[in-house]
């Protein structure tokens, strides 16, 4: 699948419906955001600042493999309703290996979906 423009968070509008109420998810490593949107896929909006990784090198590389993780596991999947994500690394994203940061996004993206799963069935009943 790719990671196409449709599959991402553009406009300062679209990230500050995802930071008005949304569905949490937090580790050592990220804090990821998520909320339903009323699109047909899944969308993802990156927030990695210089205070959590202060060289350029480094937040290229995070943001790569958040891309990647993204595409790869969740990307063409929807299950129920559809979201938008906002990934925010943390300052100690920055020591890992890009395989543990990506067993630490496939459990964010399981934890996510399955709580907006558990919100859609709440407001149903």
């Amino acid at each position: 699948m790719k990671f196409s423009r449709q599959s991402r968070l553009l406009k300062p509008v679209e990230f500050k419906s995802v930071f008005k109420d949304p569905i949490r998810s937090d580790d050592n490593y990220f804090r990821i955001l998520a909320r339903a949107n009323s699109k047909d896929l899944h969308r993802l909006g990156m927030a990695v600042s210089k205070k959590a990784c202060a060289r350029a090198v480094d937040r290229n590389r995070i943001k790569r493999v958040i891309r990647e993780c993204f595409r790869n596991r969740i990307a063409g999947q929807v299950e129920g309703e559809s979201l938008d994500f906002v990934v925010m690394p943390k300052h100690t994203a920055v020591g890992e290996t890009n395989r543990m940061l990506d067993n630490s996004l496939n459990k964010h993206w399981q934890t996510l979906t399955r709580k907006a799963g558990d919100r859609q069935t709440r407001t149903q009943t």
